[in-house]
């Protein structure tokens, strides 16, 4: 049976942290640090967005189901601009679509609404202990490091 998330979140600027402490949480136990962090991630980009962009209540559902994990952050605006922008080095917002993106094994909105659905990539296969062994002695260690400039 899927574990759920059910969530009504505050149109106040604090709302993603509520979010991301509620993830945490429901989830911390079941998922990987990893991949709660990255749950975290994009539910904390779609719900500041929802608070700068959108109107009315915020409503955020997770379902985790095995492997899967799916979400959507539903609020009472008219729509956004759905596309992915570029960003230059030097504009500090408007990223959080493109980390949406990157994290998202796929992503959408349903048409002229601000209800942004998401499914995370599948989780990579962990070896044993989930942390790879490091490499061991002089020559595995890179070239280069004791050389000042």
């Amino acid at each position: 049976m899927p574990d759920q998330l059910d969530l009504t979140l505050p149109r106040l600027e604090t709302a993603g942290s509520l979010a991301r402490c509620a993830i945490r949480s429901r989830f911390g136990e079941e998922l990987e640090r990893d991949r709660v962090s990255e749950l975290s991630l994009v539910v904390s980009e779609l719900v500041t967005n929802a608070v700068i962009h959108g109107r009315g209540a915020i409503t955020l559902k997770i379902r985790v189901d095995g492997n899967g994990v799916y979400g959507e952050v539903i609020d009472e605006g008219g729509g956004f601009e759905r596309d992915v922008r570029e960003r230059g080095p030097d504009e500090l917002n408007g990223r959080g679509l493109m980390i949406v993106d990157a994290l998202s094994r796929r992503w959408g909105i349903h048409e002229g609404t601000t209800h942004v659905w998401f499914e995370l990539a599948e989780a990579p296969a962990r070896s044993s202990g989930g942390v790879p062994d490091p490499e061991l002695g002089e020559d595995e260690r890179p070239s280069g490091l004791d050389e000042t400039p």
